[in-house]
């Protein structure tokens, strides 16, 4: 008779568990805290683990309220070691206190203590070494270019721009996407697509020098950044919260002091080239600066469609 309550205590608190789990994760879904911790391309796949979670508990009440739960027969060919109350309470915090913990505490943090943490990135690209491929490419090919327009070959805006843009085989796509971009008269840094349009700006700054950009996120600053200037930054998320990345513009603008930090805005202003601890970067000078709502999520994604539909 131990046995048996032994048995069904067990199964009943491995169903709590995977109860807990499943309905966390529906809590998550209808409270649209999902987003906080998974790309949206995931949450199918986790709604259906909560499904499976459920059946599996229900399988362990199943298991639990059998009349002869735990009444095996010993056959002695089972080791007779019997875990203490202090073993089975320990496996079961495991699982008990990330449920709990993810109950009670908030589902977000702010952007500046993941970027204080992590560091933020000012080079959009981040592909030097693809940059230097493009450049020594670009210039024998820059000089077939010249001498074909000398001959009136290719006397056109867009072989003007295809000049203007070259890119390796590495950024080839990048180049494209920064000829749309190029044309607009302000490029818009929208969440569809940011990490890719703020690349190929990033590729070409100094092609972009002089033309208006505009771009949302939360403002962040460095300790030794003087009081005109901040960083408008945004968090981009490939899969999961564990692989957050923040990736940011510095903004100059002589109110840009008034402006606390994780406050959410949009800024717009015109590309310049400028250097930040002895990296070239990018800089929004003359900055007008808006404040916004704060977004649902914090995150962006990669973006999911046709890459030649961008920017246009």
């Amino acid at each position: 008779m131990e046995d048996r309550r032994a048995y069904a205590f067990h199964s009943f608190m491995r169903a709590a568990i995977l109860c807990g789990f499943s309905f966390y994760i529906v809590y998550l879904v209808k409270t649209g805290g999902m987003s906080h911790y998974l790309a949206p391309h995931l949450v199918p796949y986790v709604k259906a683990s909560a499904i499976a979670l459920f059946v599996l508990a229900v399988i362990q009440v199943y298991l639990a309220l059998q009349p002869t739960a735990g009444n095996e027969s010993d056959c002695g060919c089972e080791p007779g070691v019997r875990k203490s109350k202090l073993s089975h309470g320990a496996a079961y915090s495991l699982f008990l206190l990330p449920l709990l913990l993810g109950f009670l505490l908030p589902d977000r943090v702010t952007g500046s203590d993941i970027v204080q943490v992590k560091g933020i990135q000012l080079n959009a690209s981040n592909l030097q070494t693809q940059r230097n491929a493009g450049t020594r490419d670009d210039s024998p090919e820059k000089q077939q270019s010249s001498e074909e327009a000398s001959r009136g070959k290719e006397d056109t805006e867009e072989a003007r721009l295809k000049e203007m843009f070259k890119g390796s085989r590495f950024t080839e796509d990048y180049a494209k996407l920064a000829m749309r971009l190029y044309q607009n008269k302000t490029i818009l840094i929208g969440e569809k697509g940011f990490m890719e349009r703020l690349t190929a700006v990033d590729l070409f700054a100094g092609n972009f020098a002089g033309k208006q950009m505009e771009i949302s996120g939360f403002v962040y600053r460095e300790d030794d950044m003087p009081k005109n200037q901040f960083v408008v930054a945004r968090l981009t998320m490939q899969c999961c919260s564990a692989d957050a990345s923040p990736y940011g513009v510095i903004v100059e603008a002589p109110d840009a002091y008034s402006f606390l930090k994780d406050t959410w805005v949009t800024v717009k202003g015109t590309i310049r080239k400028s250097v930040y601890e002895g990296k070239d970067v990018m800089k929004l000078e003359g900055a007008v600066i808006q404040t916004i709502k704060e977004p649902s999520s914090p995150y962006v994604y990669p973006y999911a469609g046709d890459f030649a539909d961008l920017g246009k």
